[in-house]
């Protein structure tokens, strides 16, 4: 699909290599994998911070995307993803809880040491900051309620946070590093917006200055908006964001990948007809597509009846084929997810949301609904944002979990126990955050 693909020539091309040994040359702490700030530099930190967010995304996506019924992980040499995420409880000592977590708190050790460094401005703040508080989204899209560490000092006597108290923090990690970034002095006197004093990957091309990276930082805040019913906030935050009614829904931010030293490729990848394909589209997607909907056919792959993939009782001939390559981007945050977000907000606001839900449509083959409501909204997110992680969040968020399909019924134990499946409303704290 286009929205993926677009990037990829970019991604492999020598210029991010370029760059990249350009954010490492200064590499000189000795511990590349906890640098502080009296032994990196900010380039590396920043290079860094982006680096992080992309390790063991692969985990974070599944586990989001197996639990949102989105997705089923079909892999024999590990059988929690069919067990322990389409059952319960998930394991608070287990690979699925702690790595996304580790990873998420890595990356916010290097944005605090980015603060805390001697070369820091206003606008490495800015950027600190936003990415910050996305880390504590990632997380509480998989905690949610059980909420998550706001101290890191290493201490785990102290109370993890609530929901509201990570909230919050969030909401002022984002307000405070907009404010950054709208003050941030221009490191380079050319008319190309307000420039940082550091590089960005491609992944931010178009969002890689202060000015434009604060339309970002607006584009989450709207998100983090929406999903606790700030329908005024989400609006005034999207009035700031990129989001163009007009525009190319494909436009925004991505983690990117590639094949140079340090780096990694894109964990999400199989290739639709490939013998074996674990990450298989969850069956619901082809009974409930709206005819013409071009979304399913860009994204997903209808795989032969005699190459469907069946493993532990599910099955499913629907491959994702969102991604042509292992160095193809996957989204933050695009313009389609905010076009849809304003639709969310109106109708938050008692509106229908029918006019932005259709330029959707519209973009993805469809004629024009004429009535809108939450239950079209999600319809559309759904397709549109499949595979991007958002899909818990959303039926979470509308109390709609009872509305995922449950595919195994009827399953016992050895001991003639039922085992049915269920749906985990939320990922515990690790069992290393916690004293005992």
């Amino acid at each position: 699909m286009k929205i993926f693909k677009k990037r990829t020539l970019m991604n492999i091309l020598p210029v991010l290599a370029i760059l990249f040994m350009i954010g490492c040359e200064d590499l000189i702490f000795p511990d590349p994998n906890n640098p502080t700030d009296e032994t990196a530099t900010l380039q590396s930190l920043v290079t860094g911070a982006e680096a992080g967010l992309r390790v063991d995304i692969g985990v974070y996506l599944r586990d989001l995307l197996v639990v949102g019924r989105e997705a089923y992980y079909l892999e024999p040499a590990d059988p929690r993803y069919t067990g322990e995420l389409l059952r319960g409880p998930a394991d608070p000592g287990g690979f699925l809880t702690m790595r996304p977590w580790t990873a998420n708190y890595k990356v916010i050790k290097n944005c605090e040491n980015m603060q805390a460094h001697s070369d820091a401005d206003a606008g490495s703040n800015g950027f600190a900051k936003t990415i910050h508080a996305y880390c504590l989204m990632r997380i509480l899209s998989l905690t949610d309620i059980n909420g998550a560490r706001l101290n890191y000092d290493g201490d785990i006597s102290a109370a993890v946070a609530t929901k509201a108290e990570v909230l919050a923090e969030i909401e002022s990690l984002l307000d405070d590093g907009y404010s950054d970034l709208i003050s941030a002095v221009d490191c380079d006197d050319d008319e190309n917006g307000v420039q940082f004093c550091f590089t960005l990957s491609d992944g931010f091309s178009g969002f890689d200055t202060a000015t434009n990276f604060g339309k970002f930082n607006r584009a989450l805040r709207a998100r983090v908006a929406v999903n606790q019913d700030d329908w005024d906030v989400a609006l005034t935050a999207l009035d700031n964001s990129f989001m163009d009614e007009s525009g190319d829904l494909d436009d925004g931010v991505f983690h990117v990948f590639s094949s140079a030293s340090n780096d990694q490729v894109n964990e999400m990848y199989e290739a639709a007809d490939a013998d074996y394909v674990k990450l298989m589209v969850h069956p619901s997607y082809a009974v409930d597509v709206e005819a013409g909907d071009t979304r399913y056919d860009d994204k997903i792959t209808v795989r032969d009846a005699t190459a469907t993939i069946t493993y532990d009782g599910l099955t499913s001939n629907l491959a994702p084929s969102i991604w042509s390559s292992t160095y193809d981007p996957i989204p933050i945050i695009r313009n389609e997810e905010l076009i849809l977000l304003k639709a969310e907000a109106n109708i938050g606001n008692g509106g229908d949301g029918l006019t932005e839900i259709n330029i959707v449509r519209a973009a993805n083959g469809l004629e024009d609904v004429g009535s809108g409501g939450l239950d079209q909204l999600l319809y559309e997110k759904r397709y549109s944002l499949l595979f991007e992680g958002q899909r818990l969040v959303d039926m979470r968020h509308y109390d709609k979990l009872d509305e995922l399909p449950l595919d195994r019924t009827g399953l016992t134990d050895e001991n003639g126990n039922p085992i049915p499946d269920d749906v985990i409303i939320t990922f515990p704290i690790p069992e290393t955050e916690t004293p005992g």
